[in-house]
């Protein structure tokens, strides 16, 4: 996952969400083998599902 540089001070709101236990430690485990925390791999992950989310919806036919 590639991080790009962000020139501007990034104003940040804190997510409280809850998630199974296993799928947690994970994520855990995959940050651990990364050399990554928790917040860097949502903020990714979120980041990636928004990119295709925005890519699929370019794919529709436009009338």
């Amino acid at each position: 996952m590639e991080k790009k540089p962000n020139p501007k001070k990034t104003i940040a709101k804190q997510l409280d969400i809850t998630l199974p236990e296993e799928l947690l430690e994970r994520i855990q485990t995959l940050c651990d083998e990364r050399g990554m925390t928790i917040q860097e791999f949502v903020t990714d992950a979120i980041i990636e599902k928004l990119q295709l989310a925005h890519k699929e919806r370019r794919k529709k036919v436009r009338l």
